[in-house]
């Protein structure tokens, strides 16, 4: 696999403890890494962008690399680069992809559990129950942060034509929330995935980070209630 088919963005920091990476992907989506140092000087990846040997070395200057989350089926691609780069760190994927990973030589851990797991006093992960892409959220308490993956979005007004009327109905593109496609294609239970937001929203975060889009870097509570509300019911 050409790890560097994609072109990908100069880091960002967000926050004291926080960085992300924007990359390219085969449509106007994109991806994002996100980093986060935790417990002084260890280094959570989550959605993994492979990156090349001088954007290494920034990141082994934040860090020890000792958490590698994979947040969803979707979005596994690049975890088994940095596994190997980082024999030493722990890998976290969804439960469906356990014996992929294995089959890799690797030692993935089950992150999907039914309840809020810390890897440390600073980050959670919390299984969002009821998504046919068993993904995982996370939140980093210290920048009160919420980590989702394809379970909202915030993406920019990018598209055009035919794309644009679709993604448009889609609720993707100029606006924050979880797509209508989430929840018709993408849910198993409607009534479990509800639950899970509701749980989400429980806790103290302010900042939203996704996968596909902009950050979120205030407000994020009530954009997604409303969101969220709008898509499934009210929760």
């Amino acid at each position: 696999m050409n790890h560097f088919k994609f072109k990908y963005s100069l880091p960002r920091q967000i926050h004291e403890d926080l960085w992300e990476v924007r990359g390219e992907w085969s449509n106007k989506l994109g991806r994002r890494m996100t980093v986060i140092r935790i417990n002084s000087n260890e280094l959570l990846i989550h959605s993994a962008i492979a990156i090349k040997d001088a954007d290494l070395n920034w990141l082994n200057s934040l860090g020890k690399v000792s958490y590698i989350v994979a947040p969803n089926t979707f979005h596994c691609s690049d975890a088994p680069w940095y596994a190997q780069k980082f024999p030493d760190a722990q890998l976290f994927v969804p439960e469906s992809k356990l014996i992929h990973f294995s089959k890799l030589g690797l030692n993935p851990k089950n992150l999907n559990i039914e309840n809020f797991k810390s890897v440390s006093d600073e980050v959670e992960f919390f299984y969002m129950r009821g998504s046919r892409m068993q993904e995982t959220a996370l939140i980093h308490k210290k920048s009160k942060t919420l980590i989702l993956c394809d379970l909202a979005f915030n993406m920019e007004n990018v598209f055009s034509g035919i794309e644009k009327r679709i993604m448009n109905w889609n609720k993707v593109g100029g606006q924050f929330g979880p797509s209508k496609l989430t929840k018709y294609l993408f849910t198993k239970s409607t009534k479990e995935l509800k639950n899970s937001y509701s749980k989400v929203m429980d806790m103290n975060f302010d900042r939203i980070i996704v996968n596909h889009g902009q950050v979120l870097e205030t407000g994020g509570k009530l954009a997604l209630q409303l969101s969220v509300s709008e898509i499934f019911g009210e929760i």
